[in-house]
């Protein structure tokens, strides 16, 4: 299982989430029922405001967002979309939410760099690029 994210800020940015989010995501908890995972989904939900989705900045990376990420130590960005783990296909470019670069991702805003650990300890760094697409932003409130 994943390890929580660290972000490089004092804080962690603030996640916008919908109920629709937080339902789905409660479902991936609920049917995984394993007390890591609840975990994990307690400290995302900590840092959640539970916002209608037309109440969300444009900027900030959400569920099913498209964004393109520079990795330290990596010359051609990262083209990621962020996605529940359902449907996540890393060679296909979709990343589960619940990875460690994931859980650094959820509220992330274009022009931030933020720091995670990858499940065998070592340490990464990316800087969000660009948000180049986002559903809340484009009316897609269902994603």
């Amino acid at each position: 299982m994943a390890k929580s994210a660290s972000v490089s800020n004092s804080t962690a940015p603030t996640l916008y989430l919908t109920e629709l989010d937080v339902t789905r995501l409660e479902g991936i908890a609920s049917r995984a029922a394993t007390a890591e995972l609840d975990e994990m989904l307690d400290a995302l939900l900590a840092r959640a405001a539970i916002v209608p989705p037309e109440a969300i900045p444009k900027d900030v990376v959400t569920m099913n967002s498209r964004v393109v990420c520079a990795l330290e130590g990596e010359a051609a960005p990262r083209d990621w979309t962020l996605v529940y783990p359902d449907h996540a296909d890393l060679a296909a470019g979709r990343l589960s939410v619940l990875s460690p670069v994931g859980q650094a991702l959820l509220g992330a805003r274009a022009g931030q760099t933020l720091d995670y650990r990858l499940p065998d300890g070592r340490a990464q760094r990316l800087t969000v690029v660009e948000v180049s697409f986002q559903p809340e932003a484009s009316g897609q409130f269902t994603l």
